[in-house]
């Protein structure tokens, strides 16, 4: 409580100041956070939060999977593009964080190329961040990425096949410190969704936070989310075998009732 009391003292100090307008808030999050725009044109959303570990953790895995691939990073980055702009990455609405769309992304990147071989290592591979995690090696473990030559492009739309037809959403965790397909550990929690008519439910995704082996960061979505999800893989898969256009596959998603229905 005295965590949100903060960030909601922070917030109205900040936008009575007029330098920033309030975009929304994810205080239901197990780290409340609050986005805000900074005025001036071209201006980008930021979050704020306090006493969050999260965005270290997130920032340390794209910055190495920058040295360790370009490729992987740039992937990352386009992934979290097209799930903001697709309307499935706000915690609050029931859908999954951007950290852990990013450890999805390398999740694909680590076990999805199964011709190729992998992009990325395990977790140890990741000498900055396992030594967050208090795992460090003593040194940074040589990876030779798959020799694929595959482009951003061309790996996204692999992702997007991998988690529409071969990810096993009921009994496969997504984990990058293993690197491996393979159930959820004992130490993960399961996530049981309860389906919109209010009786049956449905196992959710499993998703372990490499820097804490007991957190499902799946717990966030909900059955709409999961919906949500597989909508927009298949709307992307659609699009892929029409060449369509990246500018089509971002464009911005509105609920049925919003702008793009007025």
């Amino acid at each position: 409580q005295l965590q949100k009391s903060a960030l909601r003292a922070f917030t109205d100090r900040l936008v009575a100041s007029g330098d920033f307008k309030f975009r929304r808030s994810a205080f239901s999050a197990d780290e409340p956070k609050v986005t805000l725009l900074p005025s001036g044109e071209g201006a980008v959303p930021i979050d704020l939060a306090i006493n969050s570990t999260t965005p270290l953790h997130n920032a340390a895995l794209l910055m190495e999977c920058g040295r360790l691939d370009p490729r992987a990073q740039a992937l990352a980055l386009l992934v979290r593009r097209w799930t903001r702009d697709r309307g499935i990455c706000h915690v609050a609405k029931g859908h999954l964080s951007p950290y852990a769309w990013t450890l999805l992304t390398i999740y694909f990147l680590q076990v999805g190329l199964e011709e190729e071989g992998p992009i990325l290592p395990a977790f140890k591979g990741f000498a900055v961040s396992s030594s967050l995690a208090g795992k460090a090696t003593g040194h940074a473990l040589q990876h030779q990425a798959a020799g694929t030559g595959k482009s951003v492009g061309t790996l996204f739309m692999d992702f997007v096949r991998f988690y529409s037809s071969s990810f096993d959403f009921r009994n496969e965790a997504v984990s990058i410190r293993t690197g491996k397909r393979a159930p959820p550990g004992l130490a993960l929690p399961l996530h049981i969704m309860l389906c919109e008519d209010g009786k049956s439910t449905e196992v959710g995704l499993c998703i372990e936070d490499p820097f804490d082996q007991t957190r499902n960061l799946g717990t966030t979505m909900n059955i709409v989310g999961l919906e949500r999800m597989k909508q927009e893989l298949a709307r992307a898969e659609e699009l892929f075998s029409k060449s369509a256009s990246l500018s089509e596959m971002l464009e911005p998603w509105f609920p049925e009732d919003g702008p793009a229905s007025a």
